[in-house]
């Protein structure tokens, strides 16, 4: 082989090594969908893992500038990059979540946390019955929390199964420190997210930064918590809450287009959505792979 050869064949290894992540859903292995498998596939599947990874995400404005799908898409899409590195199968259970404090905008969808309870563990029971075991809830929408735990505590202390969280909610997931910013819905971050997962869907020209109101209470808690920190758990439960409670803080009450941020979308990058993916697939797939060896031993 002459040596020009060897450097072409040397810069192909290398750029294929470097595909993984290239075009945020692309992957050297391709992800298992329960949806997207045969019967006889998942079969075959059984007699070498009993893991699944479980994302939930919800049907629920995020501004105008983002689709309703989004904390599903999200959700879906990092857990088919875990997959594609693991070899776990994704099974995605449900396209909506709680949402009822998102309602004063057209479109959104929500469940009663009963009824999403409900249809979570009802599920897991016909997985458990085909011989799944460990269930990894990847979960990207905050109002999906609670639902998470209780689905989760259900399923260790009623079943066979073990179930932990791996996305939003979980322990490996730390949160980001507070930088005074409230990104937390449809803004910089989660635009920058989808602009790497699904550019496609992202309308960047349509997004604005939104004027936030919030309730004299509110700002009061807000201030006081300059001095006692410990006040911004009483403020932050003022936040994401059904307009029927009376205590202004449902989406379209706290903001003029549905977006929660100070920041303004239009600086969102999918380079920053890259790093925010990459770190939350890793941490992932590190866990994954450590509890697959202590399964093993």
């Amino acid at each position: 082989m002459n040596s020009k050869k060897f450097l072409i064949l040397v810069a192909l290894c290398f750029l294929s090594l470097n595909l993984g992540w290239a075009g945020g859903a692309s992957s050297s292995s391709h992800p298992l969908v329960l949806q997207e498998m045969t019967w006889p596939e998942v079969k075959a599947y059984l007699e070498k893992c009993d893991m699944v990874i479980i994302p939930l995400g919800s049907t629920e404005q995020h501004g105008p500038h983002l689709p309703l799908g989004t904390d599903f898409y999200e959700a879906v899409g990092m857990s088919k990059l875990i997959s594609a590195r693991t070899g776990v199968m994704v099974a995605p259970l449900v396209f909506i979540g709680y949402s009822a404090y998102h309602s004063g905008f057209p479109g959104t969808l929500s469940l009663k946390p009963e009824t999403l309870e409900e249809v979570i563990f009802e599920s897991v029971e016909w997985l458990l019955k085909y011989g799944f075991r460990r269930f990894m809830f990847f979960n990207y929408h905050g109002g999906n929390n609670i639902i998470q735990t209780k689905v989760i505590h259900r399923i260790n202390h009623q079943t066979q199964g073990i179930a932990i969280a791996i996305g939003h909610g979980s322990p490996l997931q730390p949160a980001g420190e507070d930088d005074g910013s409230m990104d937390w819905h449809a803004g910089v971050s989660e635009t920058s997210i989808m602009l790497y997962l699904q550019p496609e869907l992202v309308r960047l020209e349509k997004a604005a930064q939104p004027m936030m109101t919030f309730t004299p209470q509110m700002k009061e808690l807000q201030q006081l918590a300059t001095k006692d920190p410990s006040l911004r758990y009483v403020w932050s439960s003022l936040l994401g809450v059904p307009e029927e409670t009376g205590k202004g803080g449902a989406s379209h009450q706290l903001s003029s287009n549905g977006v929660w941020s100070f920041l303004d979308p239009r600086q969102a990058t999918a380079e920053q959505g890259r790093q925010e993916v990459e770190e939350m697939v890793e941490r992932a797939v590190k866990f994954i792979q450590a509890w697959k060896k202590a399964h093993q031993q």
